[in-house]
């Protein structure tokens, strides 16, 4: 005997058959389950415009083929663009080392499944329509590989229509008209919002998160390189030491930013660390600087301990923290802001902006670190050392 249906209702209103709230808990996202049990997302405002679709969806059900088959692209883009990227990695194979090279490989292709006019017959006008369409992030991201991409496609005579490279820095040559960047639209965090959302994650109990915040805040590290940071690999000899993940992903270990921090005399750091050692104690002995035991026993596939908290557990804890201090707005400050507090404080503080960009890993020598390939990499000190006074407030 067949179960029957239960209703399911958000907010109070009754969803229609199919119709699902997002799995990631977005607002205006949602789910609508196909015949063959894959699920399309999509956006709508409010509940009743998703439940619309949703009707207009189920009428359709017995008509449903399943999504259509590609057909040949034989002379489009999509056609050459795999080639061209195991072209890229074998003239350069540290390509396949940078995580940034992941991200220009997924903007290519899919570049090539929206343009799918024949080379033969694809002109400047169709690239700059489609170009026009890209945020200013999005065009900043694509330029660049693009430009190696249409050259590798000219030197083999493909596009026929095209004089010259559409996306050529060149002078004598009409360039792509790039969108400017849009202003900031995340709130700055201050040092007194930023205590009052630390406060607000110890009345959480989010105490692992204090730890990030503070480290943050003392470091500018960004989230990624904080949760990771281990107790038995980053700390020892009163040193903290880290290779800066994004630094690595664009530049390839040898070359990224490597820096350390003296705890012997960074009194505030050492005593967040001290915290984090006894944290680890009570969560069972979690090798991460950053540990919280979860209200869910789920290791998941990126966990190696049970309390270790992933970049986006931490993000959600913040976030949770932030409204419960009051931050209910729209654009209010995320994790990522105590980073740019750090900045601010440093300039306060009267700290050279060479020596702030070199704490947050924005410069680096990298002729040096070439010589130095295949020796163990020295760490580069940071002397940027905040007190309670410039802080307002400690970590004991």
């Amino acid at each position: 005997m067949v179960r029957p249906k239960k209703d399911r209702f958000f907010n109070g209103i009754k969803l229609e058959d199919n119709l699902y709230p997002d799995n990631r808990g977005r607002d205006g996202h949602w789910r609508y389950m196909r015949p063959d049990g894959t699920f399309r997302h999509f956006n709508a405002e409010t509940t009743e415009a998703a439940n619309q679709i949703a009707s207009h969806n189920n009428a359709r059900r017995e008509n449903y083929t399943g999504p259509k088959k590609r057909g040949s692209q034989f002379g489009t883009l999509a056609h050459y663009v795999d080639e061209f990227i195991d072209h890229r990695e074998e003239q350069s194979p540290d390509l396949k080392a940078k995580g940034s090279w992941q991200n220009r490989c997924y903007a290519l292709r899919q570049f090539t499944r929206t343009i799918t006019k024949p080379l033969a017959r694809l002109t400047r006008a169709d690239i700059d329509t489609w170009w026009t369409t890209l945020s200013h992030h999005q065009q900043k991201l694509r330029h660049a590989e693009f430009r190696k991409f249409f050259n590798y496609l000219m030197g083999r005579q493909l596009l026929p229509n095209m004089d010259y490279n559409p996306f050529t820095t060149a002078d004598d040559k009409p360039r792509l008209y790039t969108r400017s960047k849009p202003k900031r639209k995340t709130k700055r965090l201050t040092i007194e919002g930023f205590w009052r959302i630390y406060t607000a994650a110890g009345e959480l109990g989010y105490t692992g998160l204090q730890v990030a915040m503070g480290i943050s805040l003392l470091t500018g590290m960004r989230e990624g390189d904080i949760v990771d940071l281990r107790l038995d690999k980053d700390v020892a000899d009163a040193l903290m030491r880290r290779v800066i993940g994004k630094s690595a992903n664009q530049k390839g270990d040898y070359k990224a930013a490597r820096l350390s921090w003296n705890m012997g005399s960074y009194d505030l750091l050492r005593q967040l660390v001290q915290r984090a050692r006894e944290l680890s104690l009570q969560n069972r002995r979690c090798p991460f600087v950053v540990s919280q035991w979860p209200k869910q026993r789920r290791m998941g596939k990126t966990k190696t301990h049970m309390a270790q908290v992933t970049t986006r557990r931490l993000i959600s804890m913040f976030d949770e923290s932030r409204k419960a201090a009051g931050f209910t707005g729209e654009n209010e400050p995320t994790f990522h802001s105590v980073r740019s507090l750090f900045d601010k404080l440093a300039s306060d503080a009267g700290y050279d902006i060479k020596l702030v960009q070199h704490a947050m890993a924005h410069s680096s020598e990298e002729m040096t670190r070439e010589y130095l390939e295949g020796h163990e990499l020295p760490f580069e000190p940071v002397d940027i050392v905040f007190t309670e006074k410039q802080i307002g407030g400690n970590f004991g």
